[in-house]
């Protein structure tokens, strides 16, 4: 998969922002027909997990996620129609969870196991290529929106995790067409 500019990033995320409503529903109405794992998990459980931190973050992270989406179908087009079980959207969950725990100087693993996970969660971003202009330009944009509002501050390292989490099965998605 192509890895995507900043320009290019913006250039697609400007456009979206030029779509009619009804635009914007069809391409979400689509994605979630595609893919009613991922989308379910979008605008259910990560952005319910945000917003016991901050209402107003989960409202950005449902935003930055339609950009995610329109990103991809502009770059890559639409995901492949191949539709992923529950199991094969948990089995990733909880391997992205476990591999970002092993970068978190606080977690309570071993450290065999986060040295482990560690390794091949870097090992496993540089062999998918992850879209590293995609994750910075959202990660301004969290902390750009949280600086407005110090009640916001406290859900940035979640937002910013699951924005990551989202752009990795994207990756996923798109990839194993």
């Amino acid at each position: 998969m192509k890895i995507l500019s900043e320009k290019e990033i913006i250039g697609f995320i400007q456009d979206g922002r030029k779509l009619s409503e009804e635009a914007g529903t069809a391409i979400l109405d689509q994605f979630e027909k595609d893919q009613p794992e991922m989308y379910q998990a979008i605008f259910g459980e990560l952005s319910d997990g945000i917003a016991s931190d901050s209402e107003d973050m989960s409202n950005l992270f449902l935003d930055l996620c339609f950009d995610i989406i329109l990103v991809y179908k502009m770059a890559f087009g639409d995901p492949p129609i191949k539709i992923r079980n529950k199991d094969w959207f948990n089995n990733k969950v909880a391997l992205l969870d476990a591999e970002l725990k092993s970068l978190d100087s606080e977690s309570s693993m071993s450290n065999k196991l986060k040295q482990q996970l560690s390794n091949r969660f870097i090992k496993r971003s540089a062999e998918a290529g992850i879209q590293l202009a995609l994750l910075e330009h959202f990660d301004q944009e969290v902390r750009k929106y949280a600086s407005f509002d110090v009640s916001r501050m406290t859900a940035i390292h979640v937002t910013n995790n699951l924005i990551f989490v989202v752009v990795r099965l994207m990756d996923d998605i798109y990839s194993t067409a």
